[in-house]
């Protein structure tokens, strides 16, 4: 007995019209998706490779853009960031729903951080390096600013780093951005962290001059 056999499977023009525009969809989102991670690791090396990273775990540069915050922290693990300018409440609603850790400490423009908050910096900074994750510091210029490259660089003396040492980690145009006020910060830093000279008996700074609103300061690796 013979048994009937249809029209041998073919499939209708619609059909393969359908299968075709399918499989052309599935490259489509395919390449797009290849493109846009490309896209954010040439984003996340070039700041990876780039003078704003000041030491492994620390970067500094400019306000980042929620899509650079996002990128930031898949490519560089950056899990927390400091915001030295003036505040916004699109970052900080970013950094939340991005679960990242947050610190809005202001500094004027042309001013350095104090004692107290070079410490909570470099406490924060700390926290989070431990565990191998990056911090990004940042101020509202359109590159690293002053205020970003003083804190950057009062930390590396904090961290028991010398002036040579210290100054090439930055680039010579991020130093010649910081203003009088916070060139003499960073001397004033170095000199209480490094104080020369036989101690005065009538100077209770241990040798600081006096009035040097750092001579408190004490070496604190991060």
């Amino acid at each position: 007995m013979n048994l009937a056999i249809g029209p041998g499977g073919r499939l209708t023009r619609q059909t393969l019209a359908r299968r075709y525009a399918a499989a052309l969809s599935v490259l489509l989102l395919l390449g797009v998706g290849k493109i846009v991670i490309q896209q954010k690791e040439i984003s996340v090396n070039q700041v990876a490779g780039s003078d704003h990273v000041v030491a492994p775990g620390l970067v500094i540069g400019p306000t980042p853009t929620d899509t650079e915050l996002q990128q930031l922290q898949l490519g560089l693990r950056v899990d927390g960031v400091i915001n030295l300018a003036g505040p916004s409440v699109a970052e900080s609603a970013t950094v939340a729903s991005l679960h990242q850790a947050y610190l809005y400490l202001p500094l004027t423009a042309g001013a350095a951080p104090t004692w107290t908050q070079l410490r909570k910096l470099a406490g924060f900074v700390r926290r989070y390096r431990e565990r191998g994750d990056w911090v990004y510091v940042h101020d509202e210029t359109a590159g690293a600013g002053g205020r970003a490259v003083t804190a950057a660089a009062m930390l590396l003396l904090l961290d028991g780093q010398t002036w040579t040492a210290m100054s090439a980690q930055l680039t010579p145009a991020g130093l010649g951005s910081l203003d009088e006020r916070q060139r003499l910060a960073l001397e004033q830093l170095g000199s209480a962290l490094h104080p020369t000279g036989p101690k005065n008996p009538k100077n209770t700074n241990g040798g600081q001059p006096a009035g040097n609103p750092y001579a408190a300061a004490r070496l604190e690796p991060w």
